[in-house]
């Protein structure tokens, strides 16, 4: 009898995988459909769509790849269309690049793609902030001010209460410029993620606030017009730098210059920093056109950098350089990459 029931029990095994198996066939279903390399190649695929899309060279594809199954990204369109999303993406993968490379050299190769990259996906994406008031204008955002046919760089102290709150403009020398009430301005400024908006107003009037000095009052308005995008993210920071002056002499041969760096340094503070450029608060009288050797630590790593002036401005503490990056070696720019986007502390 023992025989007989495990000969039935079998059976009845046997005739329910039968059944099961023809069901799934009738509904299409087969266990591939489950199978994760499947969805992996699938993956991969639309990586390459979208690389090909945005412009990605065959290294760039690659390390998008890379930085999305690293992060076990499922959906890569959503990703690439979210800078929060791409920071915390390309965050990781820094973080595995400097953990797992066998070498310096290897790690400073596989960071430039890494950030070549992500510069590009920040260009063709445009993500980040989404400014459609004046209200929600981010605390110590970089201005200009603009009114009677003059700029002035200011900065956006507060946009939370009945007005706009900027830093009082002042000229050249220093001094304070006072603007009339009702007094039309325009007010240009760039987002964190080099996103540009323009916006029209009228002066609400001139107050005092604690711990900034005069201040301007400005009428809030929902009348922002987007300006065309930085080629490179900016990010501020007051980061203590030494700067030399760079002078151009006759080389060796006929026609040839050669650069000779002053002994004497300079001092002051990096205010904004990209890898195109930046800008130093100093006390120093430098003119544009002047040639600088730049140096500064960022995070306990040594950043140099060649750069030209192309601007000055005069504000109430000293005088704003605005600088244009000629020559960075790989590592530093790499820095200042990691910099810029976050992964190192200012």
């Amino acid at each position: 009898m023992d025989v007989v029931y495990f000969g039935i029990g079998l059976g009845v095994f046997i005739l329910v995988l039968v059944i099961a198996n023809l069901s799934k066939k009738r509904l299409g279903i087969s266990n591939s459909s489950f199978s994760a390399p499947r969805t992996q190649r699938a993956s991969s695929s639309t990586i390459n769509k979208l690389s090909r899309s945005i412009g990605l060279d065959s290294p760039q594809s690659k390390m998008l790849s890379f930085v999305m199954k690293n992060d076990g990204v499922t959906d890569p369109e959503r990703a690439i269309q979210s800078s929060t999303l791409l920071d915390r993406h390309f965050r990781r993968a820094y973080s595995a690049i400097e953990r797992t490379s066998v070498s310096e050299d290897e790690t400073q190769q596989k960071l430039s793609v890494l950030f070549s990259t992500r510069n590009i996906l920040e260009s063709a994406t445009g993500g980040g902030l989404d400014v459609n008031s004046t209200r929600v204008i981010p605390e110590n955002t970089p201005a200009v001010l603009i009114f009677n046919q003059n700029s002035y760089p200011v900065r956006v102290i507060s946009s939370r209460g009945a007005y706009l709150i900027v830093e009082n403009p002042v000229n050249a020398l220093g001094e304070l410029v006072f603007v009339d009430r009702n007094k039309p301005v325009t007010l240009s400024f760039y987002t964190k993620s080099s996103n540009g908006f323009s916006v029209d107003s009228t002066v609400y009037g001139n107050t005092k606030a604690p711990g900034e000095g005069q201040v301007l009052q400005i009428v809030h308005s929902n009348a922002i017009k987007r300006l065309s995008q930085r080629r490179f993210r900016r990010r501020q920071t007051v980061l203590p730098v030494e700067f030399n002056m760079v002078r151009l002499e006759p080389g060796p041969r006929k026609q040839e210059q050669r650069m000779v760096v002053d002994k004497r340094k300079a001092v002051g503070k990096i205010l904004d920093i990209s890898v195109g450029g930046c800008s130093i608060q100093t006390s120093s009288a430098i003119s544009a056109g002047v040639r600088l050797k730049i140096d500064f630590i960022a995070d306990k790593r040594h950043v140099i950098a060649l750069g030209e002036v192309l601007r000055t401005n005069r504000n109430r503490t000293g005088t704003v350089m605005h600088i244009k990056f000629l020559k960075v070696p790989r590592k530093s720019l790499n820095t200042i990459n990691a910099l810029v986007f976050e992964y190192l502390d200012a």
